[in-house]
């Protein structure tokens, strides 16, 4: 197998594994969820599970950037950013679209898993990936604060917008969202840097 390619059936078994969760999900929290019932509802034995992840919450973890990769993938195509307020805005309307999109799906997955856990994750995930897309303009601007602040600042903000959006659909929705999107300012975060 040539170097770097992963081996079919491990791709196979983590995306079963992955898919079968967010499944499960959907009808109760992670916290309840056993990795026997997982396997189960999988079809595979433990140890097969336990080869592939540590725990659920790994898995967990693994299933949410798979989720958020195949969003990158059509962001990074579709968007040609020049700076780092439109990627904030842009990122944050894709956000939107994904929770608008997929509203049914979402509300059962955090319908009792918001104390904590799938939260904060999916809030990690985001940071993270704003700040990898900040990292981008960080030799042609400054930032007045550290982007690890402004990443966690507007991934708090996106899951506080996305579950009042789940909670009160008919007071938040999509044009109402992208308009404070759309008003809202980062530039004077970031101050192009002199050549």
């Amino acid at each position: 197998m040539p170097k770097g390619k992963e081996d079919l059936r491990v791709v196979r078994t983590r995306k079963l594994l992955s898919a079968t969760l967010l499944e499960l999900m959907q009808e109760k929290p992670i916290e309840k969820i056993s990795v026997i019932e997982l396997c189960d509802a999988a079809m595979i034995n433990r140890a097969t599970f336990y080869a592939h992840f540590e725990d659920k919450y790994h898995l967990l973890d693994f299933a949410l950037e798979e989720l958020k990769d195949s969003l990158y993938a059509n962001f990074t195509l579709k968007n040609k950013l020049k700076t780092p307020d439109e990627t904030i805005k842009a990122i944050m309307t894709m956000g939107a679209d994904f929770v608008f999109d997929n509203r049914h799906y979402i509300t059962k997955m955090l319908k009792a898993g918001r104390d904590g856990g799938v939260v904060y994750t999916i809030s990690d995930s985001i940071a993270n990936s704003i700040k990898y897309q900040l990292g981008k303009f960080k030799q042609t601007y400054d930032f007045a604060i550290p982007a690890t602040v402004i990443s966690k600042f507007v991934a708090g903000g996106m899951m506080s917008v996305a579950l009042a959006v789940l909670d009160d659909p008919d007071k938040y929705d999509y044009p109402a969202v992208t308009a404070m999107i759309a008003r809202s300012d980062f530039a004077p975060l970031f101050i192009k840097k002199e050549n």
